[in-house]
């Protein structure tokens, strides 16, 4: 069971001081926009309500260990008429009060299945509660960095935009002065459209990346963000971090958890196979029972035992329906684990493959520009056509768009690793105690 120090905790101060810093414009970066993500995430906080109501399950469930204790009154009219005594028309005024305590001896094991299954609904929910707190980790990480990503397209889109700004009014005063022609305008014009086409489609990703940013966060960034840097060391293959994700990702433990719960759950169910034992001690404080004035005191003190023979059935049939969940529960975590592979394959292939295309793209990029500025010199020597620098331009902005874009890939996916393997948010430090609810006493 996760320890319930770290589980019933209120908020940390670091939580609390990362929603002040926010809110006064400080510079944002990852760890805190993350722990603020968590801290207000509907979803999470939902997570966190649902475990304190198991907690009190596995109280209530404990106090089948307890006696009970009932008091009981009435009082009322009664005639009576039997072979002893007959009062027709002349009835007394019947008083009762009873005390008795009962204690459950043995119940088939039931109250210690079900406090069992308790304590494992509490862990599969806490484990539950966690995985919710580190998938928000993980959209909050994606969409910190798609965020930055765009904001570093955009401003190479405007550069873009400023080239083909400065192509075009060279061209203009070129053919202005007979020494171009009107093919190179609308070659220049064309190309200057097609920036600015392309610097309001990426304005338009940038504001769906904010969109996104906010959704997860619940309102805009404060501040500029700071570009995150990956200094965690990951496994050395797949086989290493795969074993990893199968011990100690939250969401896999959670379903193991229910596993446990849901056996549990039909361990119990043979409870009504047994008969029930329990001790009763009551006693009576009666007045005019049975036509008789006067008071009528009685004390037992019994041991008495319950056994059902025949229930139509429905024990057995109660039986095979936990069974049932039993093994349903077990599929159900067999898939998860399939899942989880398969996510984890997903971003240790993209790592993989990324870093590789990121070398090439870079040498590209080099070759590139090295041509570029040489094609620069050369245009305005004459020795260049204007589509040669046009098109190397064009080359030149696109692979630095597929550079950046190939960065942000890695660097998620790095951080899909770690969110694979369930070390996201111990890596990144991250605060994310579950929320006492007197710290918000507005909700």
């Amino acid at each position: 069971m996760i320890q319930k120090k770290t589980l019933a905790s209120t908020i940390t101060t670091t939580l609390l001081m990362t929603a002040v810093f926010s809110s006064n414009g400080y510079a944002m970066n990852l760890k805190e926009t993350i722990e603020d993500a968590i801290l207000h995430n509907p979803e999470f906080r939902a997570e966190v309500k649902k475990y304190r109501g198991i907690e009190a399950e596995v109280r209530g469930a404990r106090g089948s260990y307890y006696p009970t204790l009932d008091l009981n009154a009435g009082i009322g009219y009664e005639e009576v008429d039997n072979q002893t005594t007959v009062n027709t028309g002349k009835g007394l005024t019947r008083q009762e009060t009873s005390v008795k305590l009962t204690q459950n001896l043995f119940e088939g094991f039931g109250t210690s299945n079900e406090v069992d299954r308790q304590k494992f609904r509490l862990d599969a929910q806490a484990y539950k509660a966690e995985a919710k707190a580190s998938d928000i980790a993980l959209s909050m990480t994606e969409a910190y960095i798609d965020l930055l990503k765009q904001q570093d397209l955009l401003s190479l889109a405007q550069d873009n935009l400023d080239t083909h700004l400065k192509i075009m009014d060279q061209i203009t005063k070129r053919n202005s002065a007979g020494i171009g022609n009107q093919v190179e305008v609308d070659q220049a014009n064309a190309r200057l459209s097609l920036a600015q086409a392309n610097f309001a489609s990426t304005q338009n990703n940038y504001y769906d990346a904010l969109a996104k940013f906010r959704r997860v966060l619940g309102r805009d960034p404060d501040s500029d963000l700071v570009k995150p840097k990956f200094a965690f060391q990951l496994p050395k293959n797949l086989d290493d971090a795969t074993n990893t994700a199968m011990t100690d990702h939250p969401t896999l433990r959670s379903a193991n958890g229910d596993v446990a719960e849901a056996r549990k759950q039909f361990e119990s169910s043979s409870k009504t196979f047994y008969p029930r034992l329990d001790l009763e001690i009551e006693k009576t404080f009666d007045n005019n029972l049975g036509g008789v004035e006067g008071k009528n005191e009685d004390l037992q003190a019994m041991l008495r035992m319950k056994y059902n023979l025949y229930n139509g059935g429905k024990d057995s049939a109660n039986r095979q329906r936990t069974e049932s969940a039993y093994l349903e529960a077990t599929e159900i975590r067999n898939n998860t684990r399939r899942q989880l592979i398969e996510n984890l394959r997903y971003a240790w292939n993209a790592q993989v493959y990324v870093s590789d295309q990121i070398k090439y793209t870079t040498q590209h990029i080099k070759l590139t520009h090295d041509t570029l500025n040489g094609y620069r010199k050369q245009f305005s020597l004459g020795r260049r056509s204007l589509l040669d620098l046009l098109n190397t331009e064009n080359e030149y902005n696109s692979a630095l768009r597929t550079l950046m874009s190939s960065e942000a890939d890695l660097l998620k996916a790095k951080y899909r690793i770690l969110g694979g393997m369930g070390h996201l948010l111990t890596k990144l430090n991250i605060q994310y105690s579950f929320i006492d609810p007197k710290d918000h006493p507005t909700e």
